[in-house]
């Protein structure tokens, strides 16, 4: 009896120890609340966080306005996190051409968001009014045929299908579109005879803003979105390894290109609107696009070097 009590002693005393040393091991080790409260305080990643504009970035925008002063084209930039825009002939009205496809998009996405719709079930029938020419997708479809509404809207961004584009128009109704588009400080010039509206590089980033915030929020349609726009159907923005989420707008003279750079940790919008007429890749669009990235670019690295003061 004796010898079974003494056992039960040293299993006990055994067992003591191993959470003594288990604690002792861990007291030390910051819990994962404790390790996102020390990144949090970390001053040098809290600067990277922080909207930053060199004041040589700052001039070497002065030179590029001053640069392309006498060019007709606009441009809107911003730099979502370090807060600085790019802007010039910011409120000039260019003839969006297939611009107007992504409202078409985000108008039925949000519509879907809250319930109203579901873009997989609700078609609608191809009929010999919709056709239209430039249209890559549609005209593998026979007049009758249904299709539903997210395989149209993603006609309509992919390759800027023309046909989609009607039937989503006629689906959505212009006056719905038009009052759409004042819940984002867009004046559409569409009416039931003119689908197509003009538009201010202003206006087209406010459309990138709002698609960016569809994106980030990790919604249903976020992936829908960026698969959609990360194609390469004539993407002028596109150069080397930088690859933007797009949308153009072509009909001659007009020819524009607009575009999310969506890193997540710099990310960028950027409208450019010009009267250079449709041209193949690298063109205008991709040589303004090269300037303001180099620019952009330096930002950041003034900025590494401005935060390098925290790091402890």
């Amino acid at each position: 009896m004796l010898k079974k009590i003494l056992v039960l002693i040293v299993i006990l005393l055994l067992s003591l120890g191993n959470i003594l040393i288990f604690n002792f091991k861990n007291a030390n080790k910051p819990s994962i609340e404790q390790s996102k409260k020390q990144d949090i305080q970390n001053p040098y990643l809290e600067c990277l966080k922080e909207p930053y504009l060199s004041e040589k970035t700052n001039q070497k925008i002065i030179d590029f306005l001053n640069k392309h002063e006498q060019d007709s084209f606009a441009i809107y930039f911003e730099d979502i996190n370090n807060q600085y825009n790019i802007v010039k002939n910011e409120n000039q009205k260019f003839y969006g051409a297939s611009l107007i496809k992504l409202l078409d998009a985000t108008y039925l996405i949000k519509k879907a968001l809250s319930g109203e719709i579901d873009l997989k079930e609700e078609k609608i029938t191809y009929q010999q009014r919709h056709k239209k020419s430039f249209s890559l997708n549609m005209q593998n479809y026979q007049i009758g045929s249904l299709i539903n509404l997210e395989t149209l809207i993603s006609y309509a961004i992919k390759t800027s299908d023309n046909t989609a584009h009607e039937m989503l128009y006629e689906y959505i109704g212009y006056q719905n579109l038009i009052e759409y588009g004042k819940t984002l400080n867009i004046d559409l010039t569409i009416s039931q005879t003119n689908h197509y509206s003009d538009l201010s590089v202003t206006e087209t980033n406010t459309m990138l803003k709002d698609i960016y915030e569809i994106i980030s929020s990790n919604t249903a349609y976020s992936s829908f979105l960026v698969e959609n726009m990360e194609n390469t159907y004539y993407n002028s923005l596109n150069f080397n390894e930088n690859k933007l989420l797009h949308k153009y707008g072509s009909t001659d003279p007009y020819f524009h290109d607009i575009g999310i750079y969506n890193d997540e940790q710099y990310p960028y919008l950027i409208s450019i609107m010009t009267t250079i007429g449709e041209q193949p890749s690298p063109n205008k669009i991709t040589e303004i696009h090269q300037e303001i990235r180099k620019i952009y670019e330096e930002n950041l690295k003034e900025k590494e070097k401005y935060c390098q003061q925290f790091k402890e």
